[in-house]
């Protein structure tokens, strides 16, 4: 990645909604100007990196856009991070001041897309719930129900607050409710009546995120930004 310059670093994950346990690792996401040979060969970089306390991942800037009009949740949460190191002000700052209006960009897809990543956790809890991995089933379960729940709060606070939707503070209850899950407080059976019972909520919210317009206008103005932010890093 030397070769490469870089946008911005965030933190994302367990430590970014305030959820995060001993054993949590701080996982990043750090988003990177293509070099020219990326642009001549056409393709879009991406890399992990794992050390002893944290996990990096690096996305070239480029994918951002059609992420964030896609509502990938994982990508959305880069704009309301608690901790960041910018290296380009200029881009960061234009990207910040749109983040509300980027996070309703495409709210009938974002149902969906949170929605199949509950189904993802669900069957990885199944799986390793067969497979007596009773650590990593905890955890997927509490990743379910987070996602379910944060489809609740984003709904209930009118889709006015992303980051008050995805992260919690120290005496929320349902923040207690999360950890104790993933602590293992609660049974199998009392964790899938809970989950059960939070989905039949979410599946009768649908139709208010479904009914939200697309705002295809927004996302043309963040692809310009990044392109404009492309060509000067390049100094084209």
């Amino acid at each position: 990645m030397l070769d490469r310059k870089l946008c911005f670093k965030a933190l994302v994950g367990s430590h970014n909604y305030n959820l995060q346990t001993e054993e949590s690792d701080k996982d990043y996401k750090i988003f990177f100007y293509p070099n020219f040979d990326d642009l001549y060969q056409g393709g879009q970089y991406t890399k992990a990196m794992v050390s002893d306390d944290e996990d990096v991942e690096f996305h070239d800037i480029r994918k951002l856009p059609n992420l964030l009009y896609k509502s990938n949740v994982n990508f959305m949460e880069v704009l309301f991070s608690e901790e960041y190191e910018v290296y380009d002000e200029e881009l960061f700052s234009k990207l910040f001041s749109l983040r509300e209006e980027i996070s309703k960009i495409n709210l009938p897809y974002f149902y969906d897309a949170c929605f199949g990543m509950f189904l993802r956790k669900m069957k990885e809890y199944h799986r390793d719930k067969e497979k007596d991995l009773t650590r990593k089933t905890y955890k997927h379960a509490m990743s379910a129900y987070r996602i379910l729940d944060f489809l609740e709060r984003y709904r209930y606070n009118s889709f006015s607050s992303f980051k008050r939707a995805i992260q919690y503070n120290f005496d929320d209850p349902a923040r207690v409710l999360l950890l104790n899950i993933r602590k293992g407080i609660y049974n199998f059976i009392e964790i899938e009546e809970m989950i059960e019972e939070k989905e039949q909520k979410i599946k009768m919210l649908k139709d208010a995120y479904k009914s939200m317009e697309v705002n295809v206008a927004l996302k043309e103005k963040i692809e310009l930004i990044v392109k404009e932010s492309v060509k000067k890093a390049l100094g084209l």
